[in-house]
Parts: C-alpha cells; structure tokens; sequence
C-alpha cells in the first residue's frame, strides 16, 4: 500500500474517532443497570401474572405464539377480571417474548427482568445516537452536551421505574425500542435517500404498534422531527409519513381481526372505568388535574405508586386550584410552542412531542382503565429530557458571556451528578418495593391511602402473610389486614372483595359470627359472586359441627335449627342431610327423617347407614300410623 493511500486510511480513522461519541453510551448502561440492576432478583409482581404466570397461551411456548397473534392480549388469561377493561387490548409482540422465554427457561423472574434492564439501557442508547442525527441551531458541542444529559436523565427518571420493573412493562419498553430505531432510520433516509433506510424505518414502526397501539402517535411524531431537525424537503416528509399511515391501516386491521370478539361493552366497575359516573365537566376537569400530577412525577417523583384508581384521584371541577394552574402552565406551553413553530426550536419540539405522544394515554380523547399511570409518560417523557438540558445550558451559555464564570461548566456536571445520584437512589428502592407483590403493596398503600384498590390489597396482603404465621404475629397481622380492609370498604363499598377478606380474617380468628356477618355483606352487593361459594361452604361446616355438638348435649332442638342454617350455605351437602334425618328421627319426628335421608340418598346414594336410616324412620312412620 502506498504512502499516500495509508495516510489516507489513517485520517479517514482518526475522523471517525473524533466524530464517535467518546464511550458516552457505557456511562448510559450504567446509569440504567444503577437504577434497575437491583431488579433482577425480583420476583413477579401485579400484571406480570396476567401475560406470564396466569395466561395459557404465554405457558404453552412457542406453540402459544399463533394464539397469541389471534387473540386479545389478555384472551389467554385465566384467573382475573381483565375482561372488564374499557376497550381490547391488542400487544402480541411482548407477550410473544415472554412466550420465548417460558419454551427455553420456564417461568425465570431472573430473566425476564434482566432483559428489561437490558432493553431500556439499549434504548438510552439510541436515543443518544438519534438526537446526534438533530440539526440545530445549538453548536455542535453544546449539543452533543444537551443529548448526552437528556439521554441520562431519560435513563434516570424515576416516574420510568413501572415499565422497566414490572415485567409486564415490556410493551412499553419494546414500543419505545422500536420507535427509537425507526426514527434512526428515518433520519439516515432523510439524509441520504436511501430507500433501504426508509423500508427499515417502516419496518421498526410496525415492531412498535405491535409492541403498543399507543405507538399509532408516531405518525405524527416522525415528520415532526423530520421538520424541526433534517433537511428533508416537504414532499420527502410527506411521502415517507404515507407509507408509516398504510403500515398503520395495516396494524389496525389485524388488531381489528384479533379482537373483534371482545364485545365492547361498557364496564360499569368505577375501578376500570374511572370517568363512568362523571359528568363532562368533572371528567375533563379531573382530567387537567391528572396533567399536573404527571408533571409532577417528573420534577419530583417522590411518591410513586403502582396504583392512582378510585378514589385517590376524586372527580373535580374547574373551579379546583390545581385545575386552573395546571391549565396556566400547560396552555402557555402549547401557545408558545405554536408561536415559534416556523423558527424549529427545540423547546416547541420538546413540547409538542410530548403532547402528541402522550395524548391517546391522556383520557382527553380515549378514556383508558385509570385516571393515572406513571407508564404512560414513559416515550412522551422524552421532550420532557431534551428541554430541561436545552434550558439549562442555554443559561448557562448567557451567564458564561456575561461575567466569564470558569466554573459554570463544572457547575453543570456537578448538577447533572446530584439529579442522576437522587433519582437512582429513588430508582433503587422502587426495585426494592417491587420485590414481589407483598412488599410492593404495603409499600404502596401510604403513597396512595386514597385508593380502594391500594387498602384492599394490602390488607390481602396482610392476609396472606398471616397464614404464614401463628400466635401473637399472626393476630397482629389480621388485625392490620383488618384496618386496610375497612378503609377501601369506606372508599368503594360496591366492591365485594373487601367484605369477603374481612369474613376471612375473622374466620381465621375463629370468629364465625362476625364472619358470617361481613360474607352475608357481600352477597346483599353480589349474591351471585362464586367468590361466595368458599365463604358458604365454610358456613355450612362450622354450623354442621355446632349442631352435632348440641346434639351430643342433647338439645335436640337447637341443633336442628343449627344445622338447618348450615343447610342454607350449602343445600346439597349429603352430611348435613343426613345428620338432620338423623336428628329429627332422635326426636321421633319421622316425616322430617324420612324427607332428609331420602335427599340424602339423592344427593349420594352411597352415603353411609343412609338407607338403613331411612328404613327405620319409615318403620317408625308406620307405628305411628297403627297407633
């Protein structure tokens, strides 16, 4: 090789290593697996068992993978009310995942969390390498600066911890993998015009909706991004936006196929319908309201929840404070985003973005099945990083030129530092309330006391950590499963799961009474739950025994009434039957003998001395008669 052409390789290199990002991407996988590594020695938790542990198609492996192209994500769930979701849910891609991993690991919490952890690092990434793709009227080094930290608070944000920690969470993490490589591809076309880019970029798209349907507002988040940070010409934008529309049909026509036996009906569960007993100014003013709160949670996300349903977030109206202010913040931003739309800020694309993409989570438009979910911010929270650095160096570029402070660049870094250092102690310890559900809803209940569904699973929870202990720490622990139970009965008292859990721990207690008291609760909301059918056959024991007892003492009467009562909680039950044949014989009534050895005999005709029984309360019968 000649001098020349290896003093040409050798630019060509260096060029390269000054144009690479300088190992910037190992500081964002480490920021993510800080946050989220803990993670990986959880447990499952909460929806993971809808689309992993509980859902037939994802345990039947790769032979559950057709099903679950053909079904409504939560088709193959076999032990939940998700039937009652306000509108179909459509997600095959991370439930196909999961089905992968049940064929080659089985059900491993280990596993399926690390590829969450992995995935969301991979996605801060390459939301790094696409915001270097921007065109803007920042200088090359600010920003590159502005990417790198919006791409460190993206990985850092604690309002994030839900759909990195929760396995079900992959939809979320997937759609905003696929989105990230779609827009990557979608820039390289806009600047080189290769149609292999633009096929990729369609491609990934489509990798998205199938991921989440939420993705269906990247089809006007791409040529957004193309106009405020490409070159591309309007008709590129526009011919590029028609093909990602025709792959959107497409999508929502298998979506359609797919979950076309889902009836639609309107659920009437307040817990699943947030805005069903709302009036439109409550609903719309409730709504605002929530805009504030995921602001909130992205500034100061100190209290997070798993849970923000009824009634942590009352309905309200306009005249509520946060209402109007949440209107004063968010109204100007859209004004102003508008305002400077033709000059291509990236303030107005931050604020856009977030906007557009967070509008179908928003209930604005669709009403989802909760007022409120920290996963919905997970994509739209993008603008929301790309602003904050934007400001904050174009501050400090303005107090740099006026007064030459040296240290303002450090001052930035030590910034950033102190925000990543708080939010992943946040983000740590959200892995630790994750663990499994006991902890994560115990955890929960304080940050969320106005919440039914928060009081009632912990004191399931408490109910369930009570069987696991004896003597003083189990009372204690139906005593706490107790006060959390009477707090979402008072919150939601049409919800039946409360009463029946109070009837438990009472039970557990030996406190029959007082259990029979809160089951028959429950059944004057719901008489035809089967969540009665245990609480009945519990019933009908406990006063078969009793009745036995006062029959042993004699009171012959008073155990015929005991057991009659049991026979209310279960008629067909061939002992009671038989011991109130048994009875009413005692005290030489032979009809009523007669009457309940001969059901007994129908219920099971091999029931023990049943029909020796019979036949001595028939000769009994016949005595009588020749008297």
């Amino acid at each position: 090789m000649s001098k020349r052409k290896k003093k040409s390789v050798s630019e060509e290199k260096t060029i390269q290593q000054k144009e690479m990002p300088n190992r910037q991407w190992i500081w964002i996988v480490a920021v993510a697996f800080v946050c989220y590594g803990l993670s990986v020695f959880n447990d499952y938790a909460l929806d993971d068992f809808i689309v992993i542990v509980k859902n037939k198609f994802t345990q039947q492996g790769f032979s559950g993978i057709g099903n679950i192209l053909s079904h409504d994500t939560f088709a193959g769930m076999t032990d939940a009310e998700v039937n009652g979701l306000v509108g179909a849910r459509y997600r095959p891609l991370s439930v196909i995942t999961f089905a992968i991993e049940q064929q080659i690991f089985h059900n491993s919490p280990f596993i399926s969390h690390l590829i969450n952890v992995i995935l969301y690092a991979i996605s801060g990434v390459l939301l790094f390498k696409w915001l270097l793709l921007f065109k803007t009227s920042f200088s090359k080094k600010n920003w590159k600066q502005i990417s790198f930290a919006a791409s460190l608070l993206f990985m850092a944000l604690p309002v994030h911890s839900e759909s990195v920690i929760n396995i079900k969470g992959r939809d979320d993490l997937l759609c905003l993998l696929f989105f990230l490589l779609a827009a990557i591809q979608l820039f390289q076309y806009g600047g080189l015009g290769k149609s292999k880019n633009l096929f990729l970029s369609v491609v990934f798209y489509f990798l998205a909706l199938m991921s989440k349907e939420t993705a269906i507002t990247f089809l006007a988040a791409f040529p957004l991004a193309l106009f405020f940070f490409s070159d591309s010409t309007k008709q590129k934008i526009i011919s590029s936006s028609c093909w990602f529309a025709a792959v959107a049909g497409l999508f929502l026509l298998f979506r359609f196929l797919a979950t076309k036996e889902n009836n639609g009906a309107i659920n009437e569960d307040i817990l699943n319908n947030p805005f069903i007993h709302a009036s439109a100014v409550q609903k719309y003013a409730t709504v605002f309201l929530t805009w504030l709160m995921y602001l909130k949670l992205l500034v100061f996300p100190y209290h997070l929840s798993y849970d923000y349903n009824y009634n942590q977030i009352p309905l309200t109206d306009f005249s509520n404070p946060q209402v109007i202010l949440s209107i004063l913040i968010q109204l100007p931003l859209l004004i102003m985003a508008i305002y400077f739309f033709r000059k291509k800020p990236v303030y107005s694309f931050s604020i856009f973005f977030y906007f557009l993409t967070f509008s179908i989570v928003s209930n604005f438009f669709l009403t989802t099945g909760t007022p409120l979910a920290e996963r919905f911010v997970l994509i739209p929270s993008i603008g929301f990083c790309i602003a904050i650095p934007a400001l904050l160096v174009t501050g400090f570029e303005k107090l740099k030129n006026r007064n030459q402070f040296d240290f303002l660049s450090r001052l930035k870094i030590i910034m950033l530092f102190a925000v990543l250092s708080v939010f992943s102690v946040r983000n740590i310890s959200r892995c630790l309330d994750w663990k499994n559900n006991n902890t994560l809803f115990l955890s929960d209940v304080d940050e969320t006391p106005n919440s039914a569904k928060s009081q009632l699973n912990a004191g399931f929870t408490c109910l369930n950590l009570a069987k696991e202990n004896s003597g003083d720490e189990k009372e204690k622990l139906l005593d706490e499963s107790m006060s959390y139970l009477q707090k979402g009965i008072v919150i939601y008292p049409e919800k039946i799961d409360g009463y029946i859990n109070m009837g438990v721990a009472y039970n557990w207690k030996n406190d029959y009474k007082n259990a029979e008291l809160w089951w028959n609760k429950a059944r004057a909301v719901n008489p035809l739950s089967p969540q009665l059918n245990d609480p009945d056959r519990v019933l009908s024991v406990y006063y078969l025994h009793e009745g036995m007892k006062y029959g042993v003492d004699k009171k012959y009467e008073l155990s015929i009434r005991t057991m009659l009562h049991a026979l209310q909680y279960d008629s067909l039950n061939a002992e009671i039957l038989f011991n109130l044949g048994g009875a009413y014989f005692t005290i030489q009534n032979a009809d009523s003998a007669i009457y309940y050895f001969q059901k007994t005999l129908l219920k099971n005709p091999d029931y023990p001395n049943a029909s020796n029984g019979l036949q001595s309360a028939m000769h009994l019968q016949e005595i009588k008669k020749a008297r």
